[in-house]
């Protein structure tokens, strides 16, 4: 039984459902669910330049604000209580790490395919955190 749940969010719907499907769970279990946003930074070679990659980092913050306010107000119309967290870099490596440094016994999150690909199951994300992480991965279409 999962005590500490790790939900991977970034505003899509399927985040929600997955988010949604965190909360269910919690309800059930008495667990404690902490959503995490990463902000992927690009690599320095494709900006032009500090400031410019500034600014939209800058952006990325004041978006993933807002995206995370949406998911506590999820949580607060269902009577619960979420924990948030916002880094930046390699969405798969912050959450499997996040993860196990915060003692998590499972996480939470939204398959994605983009683009011409939205027939595969599993985005490039959710494919790596469910083969590298430590503990079960609920991968919620």
């Amino acid at each position: 039984m999962a005590s500490k749940i790790l939900v991977a969010v970034d505003g899509s719907e399927n985040s929600v459902r997955a988010f949604e499907r965190a909360l269910s769970l919690a309800k059930g279990t008495g667990a404690q669910v902490t959503a995490v946003l990463v902000i992927e930074t690009p690599p320095t070679v494709y900006v032009e330049s500090q400031k410019l990659l500034y600014q939209l980092l800058q952006n990325f913050r004041k978006e993933s604000a807002k995206v995370l306010d949406r998911y506590e107000e999820i949580a607060e119309k269902q009577g619960m209580k979420v924990e948030s967290a916002v880094m930046e870099g390699d969405p798969a490596s912050h959450i499997i790490a996040y993860a196990e440094k915060g003692g998590f016994d499972m996480i939470v999150m939204g398959s994605r395919g983009l683009g011409k690909f939205k027939g595969i199951v599993l985005g490039s994300t959710s494919r790596k955190v469910l083969q590298n992480a430590k503990c079960p991965v609920l991968i919620v279409k």
